[in-house]
């Protein structure tokens, strides 16, 4: 098994990490480069070789805050090998931190707490008691309105010989 140098193997990374670069396999085609060993360098070496080339643009809203709250307490020599060894220039710091509080001003008060199960199951029994009710008065007047007309039909016709 070959022996590659520090150098070799973190320029294939980038290769490999680079936009529209080759995959591995292609890359271990055109090198020589067993395909597995292109892989566990990548897996290896990845998060590192392209960390110095992401961009700003590039990175998560968690990263960016994380960014603001490690720089937010160094003075300017700290702050300034902070943003070299990153990649980024002060004004993407104050950018990141304003955009922070904007969001954090946008999000909502919490409102009350949740009700207690036995309420809430409460309330949800006594609605279907007050549907079943409204059901039965609507059911209960319809019975009353037919009587009623019926009643008003003797008198207007006559009893039936089926009543009688």
């Amino acid at each position: 098994m070959p022996s590659y140098s520090s150098h070799i193997k973190e320029s294939m990374v980038v290769k490999l990490c680079s936009p529209g670069g080759p995959s591995a396999l292609q890359l271990s085609k055109d090198t020589g480069i067993s395909q597995t060993a292109l892989s566990r360098w990548k897996k290896q070496l990845g998060n590192r070789s392209t960390m110095k080339q992401r961009r700003p643009d590039d990175w998560s809203p968690q990263e960016r805050l994380q960014a603001v709250f490690e720089a937010q307490g160094m003075d300017e020599d700290q702050l300034g090998a902070f943003l070299r060894k990153n990649g980024l220039h002060s004004n993407n710091l104050v950018d990141w931190k304003a955009e922070a509080l904007s969001q954090a001003a946008k999000r909502k008060v919490p409102g009350r707490p949740r009700k207690d199960p036995e309420l809430v199951a409460a309330e949800e029994k006594i609605e279907k008691l007050k549907r079943d009710l409204r059901r039965k008065e609507k059911a209960l007047a319809e019975q009353t309105a037919l009587v009623i007309l019926k009643k008003k039909a003797q008198e207007i016709w006559g009893a039936d010989e089926e009543d009688e």
